[in-house]
């Protein structure tokens, strides 16, 4: 098809060309053509094509092409899932300038017969920051996902993702739907999601469709799973193209739904990692049989249950019949029987430990009882149980995991009952970072902790599970226990309407108890302040007999926070009751935060908020180190014999030149201390001084104390070396020059038959300056006094963010990787450990909790291995993952570098570095050496060298040339040029000797804004006298 720019067009004129579509066309149908347009006498640009769909008086306009080509151009826009009914037009209008010739040829519709699989499916693992990739919009759903960035309005995310939102006047059941084609013979998908909103917050499926069979649900999340990102696996098997799709349903006027990193990969033989949650849809999940139980648990679904089962009849995580859970089907085993199921082996726990958490269905009078316990090569130690009736619905279960030592096993135990009817069921199992919440306690910041609504049918509205950041009127601007708009809570709202509303919050089944208190923190809002609120707060007892009121408030509003006490005592099984009411044609809302049941107490006599620390008291061991000042002699150290010359006894007023020794000592601080010192500077290669000291009296581990002072322009090394019965080895070393200052070292030794350590001093033909030792102490045991973690004794309180498949692991150095802090193969560092997945995979190393009232500066060493599949960010996460602060990828890292990011949270927060790789790379991101320090970081690469050199490093040459901090006077310039004064610092290169020296000195990595030019500015002096 042709139109001739001269013949036919004028300014007023638009060509059509149009095609009637009756019939709904498959996900992936597309139209394709080819088009040229040209004029060769115009300089300005020309009118595009655009492709319209119209649909009665209804357009929407589907693709604009270019304006000018320079040839026959293809271009494609897809039309899939539209109900049919529309017409498509190719639309050109005739432009000001110019005249267009277009051409128009090879109009297709590809991928459009029934059962078609687009081109360019296979990229389903998306992370929606340009595009949705290879998941395609459903256009014949009520209504589409928006692609999003995280901000004030919507949640907070790393970077884009899908977003569906409820609105004033849009259908609840409205729903958003995106399809994707997979194929292979084990599917493994993860992604991400957030729902958020009122209790009548919608739902998210995940939707899987093979070919011949009707859709079918085989995941679903619904109503508000808090305001955090939340994750799930699936693992799918196939041997032909399937069709996923995800849908989400809006439900009611307050709520967000949203999606994000899918990852999705094809195994031909094998399985997938290991579900982060385990909902036994498709597996038991790496759980087995104990040999020496009576029997096992089995995998089954509510179709399932015989007529003698008290079984549930629906999962917890599809809430259908189809949906798959654990039972140990009871109704067929012999009451006092045993059946058990165990996880593999597990990895040691964190030292502070790790939650499971999981749901579980007991029903019926003498069901039998639940047990969890953990076993390690010890005996196995019940840590949670529940016996007897639980009630009709699934209850959240919660047990703290502590094994620090040693790898574990969790073991499921259920112990048959003697009722008629019975079953215990299991479901939802995942493990999150950090010991649970106190038995009875809840913050509501991680989930309702075993608290469920159960409302009267024909009054009741739903305690809503809200943060400060949710949307609506009275709604509190920040919980109790963060005192932040991040913090959850429960809220009961009445919605104005013509009749009674009650919520009510009802507690798991607890044993009978003499004395008991409820604690917990109320708030209520209304239109008005200072006075009672409409909404009636009712603490009832729910015993066998029914149910019995122990309290009663109406609060008061006054925007804030109130501490409330109830006790109580139940002579038999009891659950607390927390019923909200409000009459009709009242809005008001009543919060609540921090419930806290503790028995066996009273409310007269409650714990403080932050229990006392043991005190213990230990018998001290006799000091049988080694400890040196230098002050009168060198102790117990001795000079080798065997070398070429001697360590000194010097102080600071023997100091002529600045590269002859310190001016002060470290044990003093003044110039009359003593100090131990290795002339650095002189002619001749390889020559050497060592001191050595005794240590065959102490233990196999020994920690070795001291301070250092390496100052000069040309400066070789220093050792800390351990002699044994049978050999000699490194463990810690230092080249060239440092900042001119006393630096700390701390070096933990672990070696069996030491009889010696020994420091030893190097320098060669071009050697200048000095080397310094103070304070040397050698003790028993690990270090442990460090500022800075290097992660030679331990982890530091770092733990892995069991969220994700990937591990950091504490590795020791080798001779190709040492680690930063020894520099040697005795050190050790953390890295980023990946499975052999053939998907991506992150790993999350999350620091110890900190909470700073103002900006910290975090500062670490990291090693990238060459290859643009390696990143390494730096995040906060208080709940959620905040954006990265510092991310680094693509070049590799020369040699150890340093670099510092500024972190704040307003709450308690950990700092998170993660690591992630593509499949078939088996090198991995290092990390060591991390300290913080109070105040923000200084600005990259920002550096008058008042204090220092700003994480400015020297790359030595062989001879250890490199760059010194100097003042004015000695060499170089009179004054520096900051403060224009002799005291002034700046970076000196000097060459004592002949010949040519290079010197160099690099920056902190940098990470340029795109498309925003870079300034560097220098002042620099140069002299050759």
């Amino acid at each position: 098809m042709y139109i001739d720019g001269e013949k036919r067009c004028d300014l007023t004129s638009t060509a059509i060309l149009e095609y009637y579509v009756d019939k709904r066309a498959p996900v992936g149908c597309q139209l394709s053509f080819w088009y040229h347009l040209h004029d060769e006498n115009s300089v300005v640009s020309s009118t595009p094509i655009n492709v319209i769909m119209v649909r009665g008086t209804a357009t929407q306009k589907l693709l604009q092409t270019q304006s000018m080509t320079n040839g026959w151009q293809n271009a494609r826009t897809i039309i899939g899932n539209r109900p049919g009914g529309y017409k498509l037009q190719f639309s050109f209008s005739c432009p000001f300038f110019g005249s267009t010739d277009v051409m128009l040829d090879d109009v297709n519709f590809d991928k459009c017969a029934e059962g078609d699989v687009p081109a360019g499916s296979e990229q389903l693992s998306c992370h929606f920051e340009k595009d949705t990739c290879s998941w395609y919009h459903d256009y014949s759903a009520s209504v589409l996902w928006q692609r999003v960035r995280g901000g004030f309005k919507y949640p907070e995310g790393n970077g884009t993702y899908m977003l569906i939102s409820s609105q004033r006047g849009l259908n609840i059941s409205s729903a958003a739907r995106l399809v994707g084609f997979a194929a292979g013979q084990v599917i493994c998908v993860s992604f991400r999601y957030h729902i958020f909103g009122t209790s009548t917050a919608g739902s998210l499926k995940f939707i899987v469709r093979r070919p011949g069979h009707a859709e079918d649900i085989v995941w679903i999340r619904s109503g508000s799973q808090g305001n955090k990102w939340r994750f799930a696996d699936l693992t799918f098997s196939s041997d032909e193209p399937i069709q996923f799709i995800i849908e989400g349903v809006v439900g009611g006027e307050q709520g967000t739904i949203s999606i994000d990193d899918i990852i999705v990969s094809s195994r031909e033989n094998g399985s997938c990692p290991a579900e982060r949650e385990c909902t036994f849809q498709g597996s038991l999940c790496g759980l087995r049989p104990v040999p020496s139980a009576d029997f096992s648990w089995s995998r089954m679904d509510g179709t399932s249950q015989p007529a003698n089962s008290s079984g549930p009849q629906t999962d917890h995580t599809l809430e259908t019949k189809h949906g798959c859970y654990l039972s140990a089907q009871l109704w067929k085993r012999p009451p006092g029987s045993r059946g058990q199921i165990a996880t593999a082996l597990m990895e040691p726990t964190p030292a502070r430990g790790e939650c499971l958490m999981f749901w579980y269905y007991m029903e019926g009078n003498a069901v039998g009882q639940l047990n969890v316990d953990l076993r390690t090569s010890d005996a196995p130690v019940k840590l949670w149980s529940r016996s007897g009736d639980q009630g009709s619905r699934w209850r959240h279960g919660r047990v703290s995991l502590l094994s620090p030592d040693s790898p574990y096993q969790v073991i499921f135990e259920a112990v048959t009952g003697d009722g008629p009817r019975r079953d215990i069921a299991i479901d939802d199992m995942t493990v999150h970072n950090g010991a649970c919440p106190p038995e009875g306690f809840c913050d509501f910041e991680m989930d309702l902790c075993g608290w469920v609504n159960n409302a009267p049918a024909e009054s009741g509205v739903n305690w809503d599970w809200l943060s400060g950041s949710s949307q609506g009127h009275l709604v509190p601007n920040k919980d109790h226990t963060t005192m932040t708009s991040l913090g959850h809570f429960v809220l009961y709202r009445s919605y104005d309407s013509d009749r009674e509303e009650v919520a009510r919050l009802e507690s798991e089944w607890m044993e009978a108890v003499d004395q008991a208190c409820l604690d917990f923190w109320h708030r209520a809002e209304g239109w008005t302040s200072d006075k009672p609120s409409d909404v009636t707060l009712t603490v009832f007892l729910n015993e066998t007999s029914g149910l019995r009121q122990i309290w009663t408030t109406n609060g008061f509003i006054n925007s804030s926070w109130i501490q409330d006490k109830v006790e109580y005592s139940a002579l038999g099984p009891h659950q607390i009751i927390l019923q909200a009411s409000s009459p009709p044609s009242k809005y008001s809302t009543f919060s609540l935060d921090d419930l806290h049941i503790l028995r066996n107490k009273s409310c007269h006599i409650l714990p403080t908020t932050t229990p006392n620390p043991a005190i213990t008291t230990t018998t001290a061991a006799p000091d049988d180190g080694v400890h040196c000042t230098f002050e009168q002699d060198l102790c117990n150290w001795l000079q080798e014999v065997d070398d070429d010359f001697n360590w000194t006894l010097s102080r600071g007023l023997e100091v002529d030149e600045p590269w002859d020794g310190p001016l002060y000592d470290h044990s003093i601080g003044n110039s009359q201390g003593s100090y131990l010192l290795f002339n650095g500077s002189g002619l001749g290669d390889s020559k050497r001084a060592s001191v050595s000291a005794a240590v065959g009296h102490l233990t196999s581990q020994i920690c070795v104390e001291f301070w250092y002072y390496m100052f000069g322009p040309s400066l070789s090394t220093v050792d800390l070396l351990v002699e044994t019965k049978s050999s000699q080895a490194l463990v810690w070393t230092r080249r060239g020059t440092q900042n001119p200052e006393w630096i700390n070292a701390q070096v933990t030794i672990d070696m069996d038959d030491m009889m010696r350590v020994m420091f030893t001093g190097h320098r060669n033909s071009n050697s200048e300056g000095f080397i310094a030792l103070d304070d040397v102490t050698v003790s028993n045991g690990a270090c442990r006094k460090q500022s800075v973690c290097g992660f030679d004794s331990d982890w530091c309180g770092f733990e892995n963010d069991v969220s994700h498949v990937g591990r950091w692991r504490r590795e020791r150095g080798t001779e190709d990787h040492v680690d930063h802090t020894y520099a040697t193969v005795n050190g050790y560092y953390m890295s980023a450990l990946m499975s052999n997945s053939e998907q991506p995979e992150v790993a999350q190393l999350l620091s110890p909790d900190f909470i700073s009232p103002a900006e910290m500066c975090v500062r670490f060493w990291y090693r990238l291995p060459a290859g643009a599949s390696h990143t390494l960010s730096v995040h906060v996460w208080s709940g959620v993952l905040g954006e990265a602060l510092w991310q680094r990828s693509g070049a590799p890292s020369s040699d150890w570098e340093v670099a510092e990011v500024t972190a704040f949270w307003p709450t308690k927060f950990n700092v998170v570095f993660r690591a992630s790789h593509v499949p078939g790379v088996n090198s991995t991101v290092q990390l060591d050496d991390f300290s913080v320090k109070k105040g923000a970081c200084s600005p990259t690469a920002n550096c008058d060298f008042e204090s220092g050199p700003c994480n400015w490093l020297n790359r030595l040459t062989e001879d250890g040339h490199g760059w010194v901090l100097a003042n004015g006077g000695f060499l170089g310039p009179p004054m520096d040029h900051t403060t224009e004064s002799p005291e002034g610092v700046f970076l000196l290169s000097f060459s004592p000797h002949s010949g040519t020296n290079v010197v160099r000195m690099a920056s902190e990595w940098i990470r340029l804004k795109k498309e925003v030019a870079a300034c560097l500015t220098l002042w620099y002096f140069m002299d050759s006298g």
